[in-house]
């Protein structure tokens, strides 16, 4: 038992409602856990590997954490987050988002037009909407870190607005495509925001999701050792789980397909020797050798998913 019950919460499951589930991994808290403790888990590019229980839902297999930290915890933590080791990153960001962006332009026909506007929910640094602006687009960012929400203003002049997105003031039907990078498993109420989501797109507007998943052939290799069981991690969405997310709020999935991102070698190292000292060894050699700064495109489970707004009202929740 945790010495203040107040800092986590027992949810029924967020996608079906059932309060069935079978435990994947037990906590690993420590008995006694401070609300300072969770805050510092809870920034925005946290290490911190599993500590939660997470469980899968008799029902319906959505994999989700439960118990969970309160969210008022998870937004305070994020909210006042500074994060120098994330935008290191941006510039291999933004070439990855730069070569999503024209594939997408090239599939589905977009025109590009200073009309057209990009929504970009928990944008970080800015680095996709940098990309999208530098293509033509009209650009706004939401991010609930005042420090990355400065940083993408004076770094590349965006529209990035701090906070959530329940809390902004956007028009109904005002924008063509909005995304979710790495962002879905990290809301505690997904239900909600895609619901908002549906509200603010055009008509067959386009959602664009990535999500780390759960049945990728890395998380089924690596099981316990998956870089992505991490606490700040609220789901862990399949194909199966993320398609009825997304019909259950009025969309409809068009594509799915392997996300490959663009990082430093020297970065990505640096990661897997967290989970496999034999990385440290090759991060070594790696920055004597002088790769770090290596493009590197790699997967380890990253998944896209382009869904389409459904021209009927969103469904309300059951």
């Amino acid at each position: 038992m945790h010495n203040n019950i107040d800092l986590f919460e027992t949810i029924p499951c967020p996608l079906c409602g059932s309060t069935e589930f079978k435990v994947i991994y037990p906590s690993k808290y420590p008995t006694r856990i401070l609300k300072n403790d969770l805050l510092q888990i809870y920034r925005s590019s946290s290490d911190q590997k599993l500590l939660d229980q997470m469980v899968s839902c008799a029902s319906c297999s959505l994999v989700y954490l439960n118990p969970r930290v309160n969210p008022a915890i998870i937004l305070e933590s994020y909210s006042t987050s500074v994060d120098p080791t994330f935008v290191k990153q941006n510039k291999m960001r933004i070439r990855t988002f730069d070569r999503e962006l024209r594939r997408l332009i090239k599939q589905y026909g977009i025109v590009i037009d200073k009309r057209k506007r990009i929504l970009d929910i928990g944008c970080a640094g800015g680095a996709f909407l940098k990309a999208a602006h530098d293509l033509g687009f009209s650009v706004v960012g939401v991010e609930p870190s005042s420090w990355l929400c400065e940083y993408g203003k004076n770094e590349y002049g965006l529209d990035l607005r701090s906070g959530v997105l329940s809390e902004q003031d956007f028009d109904s039907a005002s924008f063509d495509i909005i995304s979710l990078w790495d962002v879905i498993e990290h809301i505690p109420q997904p239900q909600e925001v895609l619901a908002n989501i549906h509200t603010l797109l055009k008509d067959d507007g386009l959602v664009i999701i990535n999500y780390p998943n759960y049945n990728s052939w890395a998380a089924r290799l690596l099981g316990t050792k998956w870089p992505f069981l991490l606490s700040v991690h609220l789901f862990y969405y399949t194909p199966k789980t993320i398609n009825r997310q997304l019909e259950q709020c009025g969309f409809q999935i068009i594509q799915t397909k392997p996300y490959w991102q663009v990082l430093e070698l020297g970065y990505i190292l640096h990661r897997a020797s967290q989970y496999f000292k034999l990385f440290g060894i090759f991060e070594t050699i790696a920055e004597l050798a002088g790769l770090s700064n290596l493009s590197t495109m790699y997967n380890m489970g990253q998944t896209q998913v382009i869904a389409k707004k459904i021209k009927s009202s969103a469904r309300e929740y059951k």
